[in-house]
């Protein structure tokens, strides 16, 4: 082999080791690269603004008529004829009924039952033929022959647990929901508090009133209820799932030039899926509301539009 041909194959070969440096350095630039897009944390992010929160206890209950009345004969006897049928409205002294005594070898005229309020037929008790007797000052309470319901304003009955008494007064406001009309809320306000604690259940029983014109609510309807103790105006305000909770203390992150930096909360009232942030942030930063889980204080992100 000739000594050109030599050369030849060694500047061959320092060529080809030239390539492939040359090509690992640019595979490991390109790693390096990715490797520092792979450590921006994607997150989503809105600014933090003002709003209005209210705090809201909640309860279950059962949708009462504003006044029920069973009506009873005035004297033993047979119930001759019914004269109203279940929901015919009724005016205060209209007859609803007819009894007879049916005192053997007595004869008496028919007993007149009269309604003692206005309102609407909720139950007819008895078919004609029916004995019937009237409450006595005995163990004896009596036949009732119907039962006569006012629904222009109905009720509900709520017990609140004694560590939240405090915050209960009259004519507070309350929302309530009831399955037949998921689409709705119906407004009511506290008409009446018990002075009292029950000592069995530790709770203050509390009455609901709710104006009820078309009659939608009737009794027997089960009710949620929102009672709303307080409204706040004009507050910072952040979304729950923004806030982390870590070692008992709330902290969020907020982005400044695409860094995060973690803040520590103190927050007031929480309604559904928004809380009152009384100190941490401030109007207008950017506030992660996801990925947050992912952050810690000084990691590089990439905010991610919805």
């Amino acid at each position: 082999m000739g000594r050109t041909k030599k050369i030849l194959i060694i500047l061959g070969i320092i060529v080809a080791g030239i390539v492939i440096f040359r090509g690992y350095q640019v595979i490991k630039a390109r790693q390096v690269q990715k490797s520092d897009e792979v450590k921006k944390v994607p997150v989503n992010v809105q600014p933090v603004q003002l709003g209005n929160i209210r705090d809201i206890i909640y309860f279950n209950g059962d949708i009462k008529a504003q006044d029920e009345v069973d009506v009873f004969p005035k004297v033993p006897g047979k119930l001759v004829e019914n004269r109203v049928k279940e929901g015919d409205q009724v005016k205060k002294d209209q007859v609803v009924a007819m009894v007879d005594r049916d005192i053997t070898g007595m004869k008496y005229e028919l007993s007149e039952v009269a309604a003692p309020i206005s309102g609407t037929i909720a139950k007819v008790f008895n078919d004609p033929g029916a004995g019937l007797s009237p409450p006595t000052m005995s163990m004896s309470m009596g036949t009732p022959i119907v039962r006569i319901v006012r629904v222009d304003k109905v009720k509900v009955l709520i017990d609140i647990p004694e560590y939240q008494t405090s915050k209960l007064k009259k004519d507070l406001s309350a929302q309530i929901k009831v399955d037949a009309f998921p689409d709705r809320e119906f407004p009511g306000r506290v008409s009446m508090i018990t002075p009292v604690v029950d000592p069995l259940t530790r709770t203050t029983r509390a009455e609901i009133e709710i104006p009820n014109p078309g009659h939608l609510l009737r009794p027997g309807m089960f009710a949620r209820v929102n009672l709303i103790v307080n409204e706040k105006k004009n507050l910072m305000i952040a979304p729950v799932r923004a806030v982390l909770k870590i070692e008992s203390k709330d902290y969020a992150f907020v982005i400044e030039n695409g860094i995060a930096k973690r803040k520590e909360l103190k927050l007031g009232i929480r309604e559904e899926e928004k809380v009152e942030v009384i100190s941490g942030l401030s109007r207008g930063e950017d506030l992660v509301t996801v990925g947050q889980e992912m952050l810690t204080d000084g990691s590089a992100v990439e905010i991610i539009k919805d």
